[in-house]
This record gives structure tokens, sequence and C-alpha cells, in this order.
């Protein structure tokens, strides 16, 4: 891994590396998860963390993104399909008015339908056969098809286009972004969510959900606006959630050992595996347990970060 790594944004070479880390020690962690990913790192012994300079988009070197054997492991927790109450969905129905065309990308199982007031066609499109099953159960409309493919037959179709906690997951961004835009009408609004890494989840050690092969791009605010200068996009809002209480407790907890890391001058690693620190994130989440503790104030947002994105008339 010798010389600059072009940005899979903004496509310059202005890349630094964060960290570098042991592709084994990932292995390790999955399998405490009972997820085997011993395959799909076989023929890289470490893994860099870059970010670039430019844009600010924070992704791993070399991509190595999930198989079907990962998603359908991962696919047998319920708790992967059931987590359905995002702020996001709240934040995206105000954009959406009565008889709009919505389009959906990477919907699961079309939860998001249900967070809708409005009388709307509506159309997801989601890659896992397990996940469009439910919608069907529940006749919800979910296609299993990419937005590249989908995009050839639908050019300015839609009049909002979302997608949710999935632009994480994509090397190639601008064959997806095109499609995206492609898809909706002139004046129509996109939207994307995603985990917010500038938010507590950044000093989360040993965060699977947060790394590959599941998440091979960290977002932030500067790189969420970026896309609107390289498409052509005007910003109409950005969103940071509040913190929920579904995360307050994990929140608290990585407050504290965060602090109890930098009391005794350690550092904080995207995997780390030290007894030293696997106790201090014990003793972290027994005290929060235990004294439930309130939220510190200086952290006021939660782990989702969107932005509302219009698509020019005339671009």
């Amino acid at each position: 891994m010798n010389g600059k790594i072009i940005c899979p944004l903004c496509n310059e070479n202005n890349t630094a590396v964060v960290e570098r880390i042991k592709t084994n020690e990932l292995v390790r962690l999955w399998k405490r998860q009972n997820v085997d990913t011993s395959k799909l790192f076989q023929n890289e012994d470490i893994l860099e963390k870059l970010v670039c300079n430019n844009c600010g988009l924070k992704h791993f070197n070399p991509f190595i993104s999930g198989d079907n054997d990962f998603y359908s492991k991962l696919g047998e927790e319920e708790w992967y399909y059931l987590h359905e109450d995002k702020t996001e969905f709240e934040y995206s129905n105000k954009y959406i008015k009565e008889g709009d065309s919505v389009l959906d990308v990477g919907s699961g199982r079309g939860a998001f339908l249900k967070h809708i007031d409005k009388k709307i066609k509506y159309t997801g499109l989601e890659l896992s056969s397990r996940a469009v099953e439910y919608a069907k159960k529940d006749n919800i409309n979910v296609i299993e098809n990419t937005i590249e493919d989908y995009s050839i037959n639908n050019k300015k179709s839609h009049d909002v286009v979302v997608t949710f906690q999935v632009l994480e997951h994509i090397a190639n961004i601008d064959s997806f972004l095109e499609a995206a835009v492609n898809v909706v009408k002139p004046n129509g609004i996109i939207i994307i969510a995603v985990p917010n890494n500038e938010s507590f989840i950044k000093d989360c050690q040993n965060h699977l959900l947060n790394l590959p092969p599941h998440h091979l791009l960290h977002w932030n605010e500067k790189s969420l606006k970026y896309i609107a200068y390289k498409y052509n996009l005007e910003i109409v809002n950005i969103y940071k959630e509040k913190l929920t209480n579904i995360h307050r407790k994990w929140h608290d907890t990585i407050v504290l050992s965060k602090t109890i890391h930098d009391i005794l001058g350690m550092e904080i690693k995207t995997i780390n595996m030290s007894f030293t620190s696997n106790i201090i994130n014990k003793i972290s989440s027994l005290i929060v347990r235990i004294f439930r503790m309130k939220s510190v104030d200086t952290q006021k947002h939660g782990m989702t970060i969107a932005i509302a994105l219009r698509k020019i008339k005339n671009a």
C-alpha cells in the first residue's frame, strides 16, 4: 500500500492514512458475533483507514465488501431488520407531498412507508431477497434491484428519492449517486442519511457495524456537502439527529470510556483488543447502568446525519 490513494468521492489524490488495522483482529471480532469473515480478508493482512483532506470523506483501503454469506449470516439477527424507529424517517416525511412518487433506495422491508402520512406512490429498491419477502408479506412495493439498473428505464420519474443508512456501504459512489440524481425529477428532492462520524461513534472502539466488510465509508457533514458541489445540487437542509433514548446508554458508556482513556494517556483506536482497554469499557458500562448517568451536555447529537438536496431544474 504505497503512495496516495484516490478518494472515491472527489477523485482527488489528497488522502492521508489515519490508522492501520490488522485484519486478523477484525476477523476475531466478527467471530465473537458468530460471523466468519476470514475468507473475505484472507488476502489482506492490513487495512488502511484514510481521510481525504479535500472533501473530508474517510474510507478503508482496500475496499472489502460483505458477500451473500456475510449478509445472510448477519440477517439471521432479528434486530438487523427490525430497528425501524429511525429519526430520519420523520425528518424526510416533511419533504413529501400528497401524490408524490417516492423511491426508497436500500429500503429493507419498506419500513419508511409506514412513517409517511400522505397518499403517495412508493417504490423500494433492495438487494436482500429476505427483506423483499418481508415487504411482500406486508403488501409493500419493494423490488430486488440496484439503483444503477433501475435508473436505465426510470429517468426523471420520482419526486423524492431517499436512501437511509446505505451510502456508507457503497464502494462505487459515482455510479450510485449519478443514478439517484438521474431518477429524480427536476426540482425534486434527494435525501441521504448516514452515520455521523463526527458524533459520539467516532470514539467507539470495536464498533463492528461501522467497520468492513459492513461499512466501507465514514461520512460527515463536510463530505455530504461535497455531494451537492459534485452533482450540481442545491442544499436544502442538513439534519443532525438529537441523541435518542435507544442510544443513550451506549453514548454515555463511550463518553465515560473515552474520558478514562484520556486520563490514562491511552489512545482511542478503531480496534482495540488490549486487556486494559477492555476492562475500561466494561467498567464504564457498569457505572452507566448502576448510576443511570445523564448524557454529557457537550455531546448534543446522536449518530445520524442527513442532507436534503434539490435537483436544479435547468441542470
